[in-house]
């Protein structure tokens, strides 16, 4: 009796790890049927297990898988779930713009009981409310509300002049120093806070800012969740980000606004206002002081964690490319000759700056890919495929970017690839695609770029960076992170002009 209790237990576990394995594997057939050609997924790590291993970065890998395959488009499997991934730029076009009504959400989780701030936010927010709620954004990033917040990039900037005047010919890490500047200017913008990182050693803010993308087991399995299994955030009730600090500091500076009814023209002022004039009318949205919190959230990780990136990675590409980098400096003296001359209007004709910031973020896009959602079935006109309602789709970002049909010799940084207006060009043909595409691309990237272009300027108007043994080159990515960031750092020289 009791050597068939054992043995039934056993046919049970078996029976049961038989029947999980079938259940994990029950899609990986689903491309093959449609006739779409695949990636061979490997149970739950589908077609990711580079990325499992830690031996590619997610973004990387994709771009690795887009070189695989010259097709309009391929198969991958994802937690046992299929996605198509785009890589003809005239599909991505329908996807994006042409069809947008129907590929209108990301397919993040969105749970605002597991998290209020991201289930809130406008990165994250489904149709209707993300549209209502983007339509009164929109207004907050004119040219008009930038010229306003201008003297506090100015500020920024000049006190990351000050902390780098204590230093001539030393080797320095550039991603620390430009995350210094980036966390003051937007914590000022959307928090209406000094964070001091360049006065304070220990800037409160600073550490905060830092600790929210250090990847530790948790923050990578709750942002693997948010982007690939939504289901995992409801059950687990995962928070996408620890940002607890800020939504304190934020709140904080609500309070002291409206006892107050001090003004500073920062977004903190325009999204006071926002929601004192939302009128949501049948919508059925709100837009109330969790919201707000929410927003502000948003556009202060987003800014300070994309912007630095740029500007670190520009600052590495000009170490390298030392040529170039004269070229700048050339152009930002011939129009800036005294402080007075950087004005909001001075900054836009800098166009080789511009072109230099064009190519890193080729080379760089923060993100990994884009992704929609198909919200009905849908017929792509060019190949006949029918892609069934509630089908993932991703854009490979670095593949499109790295791509030599669109740009020669891509792994070299070559700023010249958008001189003449060539970068409406490139995005206006979907092959170019740092801030997204369509409706639904970054609201925030004209004050990115803003940002990063002063930062710039001032740092190369008395400085200059070189290589030294300990820059990274090559340079290797974080595995652990699904966005574009270096593994050790970008260490090099700075000198004083």
């Amino acid at each position: 009796m009791v050597i068939s209790t054992t043995w039934l237990t056993i046919l049970l576990i078996f029976l049961v790890f038989y029947l999980l394995y079938r259940y994990l594997i029950r899609n990986h057939n689903y491309w093959r049927k449609k006739g779409v050609p695949y990636e061979d997924p490997i149970l739950l790590a589908g077609s990711l297990w580079d990325v499992f291993k830690g031996k590619r970065q997610i973004g990387k890998h994709l771009g690795h898988l887009y070189t695989k395959y010259n097709t309009p488009y391929f198969g991958i499997h994802i937690m046992g779930k299929p996605y198509l991934v785009l890589r003809s730029p005239e599909i991505i076009k329908s996807v994006t713009i042409r069809d947008f009504n129907n590929f209108e959400d990301r397919t993040f989780a969105c749970d605002k009981k597991a998290d209020p701030m991201s289930g809130n936010s406008l990165f994250i927010l489904r149709n209707p409310h993300w549209k209502n709620i983007r339509n009164k954004l929109t207004p907050i990033f004119t040219s008009g509300k930038l010229r306003l917040m201008f003297h506090i990039m100015k500020k920024c900037s000049k006190e990351m002049q000050g902390y780098l005047d204590r230093f001539d010919g030393d080797i320095l890490e550039i991603k620390e120093v430009s995350a210094k500047y980036m966390t003051d200017l937007v914590a000022s913008c959307f928090f209406g806070f000094e964070a001091n990182s360049f006065k304070e050693k220990d800037s409160e803010f600073r550490k905060v800012s830092r600790k929210i993308f250090d990847f530790n087991f948790y923050s990578v399995f709750s942002m693997f969740s948010y982007f690939f299994v939504p289901s995992f955030v409801s059950w687990f009730k995962l928070k996408l980000l620890d940002t607890e600090y800020l939504e304190k500091v934020f709140l904080e500076t609500l309070r002291y606004r409206e006892e107050t009814k001090m003004r500073r023209n920062d977004f903190v002022d325009l999204l006071l206002q926002l929601r004192d004039d939302f009128s949501d009318g049948n919508s059925g949205t709100r837009f109330d002081t969790n919201s707000m919190v929410a927003q502000a959230l948003t556009f202060f990780i987003a800014g300070y964690e994309t912007t630095s990136n740029a500007v670190a990675f520009v600052l590495y590409e000009l170490c390298l490319r030392l040529d170039c980098q004269e070229k700048l400096r050339e152009e930002i003296n011939q129009h800036m000759k005294s402080e007075d001359d950087i004005t909001f209007e001075n900054i836009q004709k800098l166009k080789y700056l511009d072109m230099v910031l064009s190519e890193t973020l080729r080379r760089y896009p923060f993100g990994p890919f884009l992704n929609r959602k198909c919200k009905e079935d849908y017929v792509i006109k060019e190949t006949g495929l029918l892609v069934e309602k509630g089908t993932p789709i991703l854009i490979p970002i670095d593949g499109i970017h790295n791509d030599p049909e669109y740009y020669p010799e891509p792994e070299k940084f070559d700023p010249d690839r958008f001189v003449d207006g060539n970068k409406q060009h490139l995005s206006q043909s979907c092959v170019y695609l740092p801030f997204g595409m369509g409706p639904r691309n970054c609201i925030g990237d004209r004050f990115g770029l803003i940002c990063a272009k002063v930062g710039i300027v001032y740092f190369l108007k008395k400085f200059k960076v070189e290589k030294c043994e300990d820059t990274p080159v090559p340079l290797i990515l974080n595995p652990k992170s699904p966005f574009m960031m270096p593994l050790d750092g970008l260490k090099m020289v700075v000198t004083k002009v």
